[in-house]
């Protein structure tokens, strides 16, 4: 017998969790900072500049990104790198993609 895929939404726990996680990019913000982290890990200095936007605003995006489980962090001296904790977490972005290109939206960075 096949081994019984599990659902996300088999448990009203699973259905928050993975509520909360998409939740974290609700935000043009935060799609733009995850967009720019596909191309690989990235200084906030580095996002601060491509995005245009002040640091605190950035940061704090960043942070609820950290939180959510979206993006990983470590420190070098005084640079903090941000990378995307998972290479899935870049399919489901251009899966979405897809999905608004043939609606003739596209998410770019």
């Amino acid at each position: 017998m096949a081994e019984k895929k599990k659902l996300l939404c088999d448990s009203y726990s699973k259905c928050v969790r993975a509520s909360e996680f998409l939740s974290a990019i609700g935000n043009p913000i935060r799609v733009a900072i995850v967009c720019y982290l596909t191309t690989g890990e990235k200084t906030v200095k580095e996002i601060v500049e491509k995005l245009k936007m002040k640091e605190p605003t950035v940061s704090l995006n960043l942070y609820r990104l950290y939180r959510a489980g979206w993006v990983t962090r470590r420190k070098v001296g005084r640079s903090v790198y941000y990378k995307l904790k998972s290479e899935k977490y870049k399919k489901i972005l251009e899966e979405v993609s897809e999905l608004y290109v043939s609606r003739d939206h596209k998410i770019s960075v």
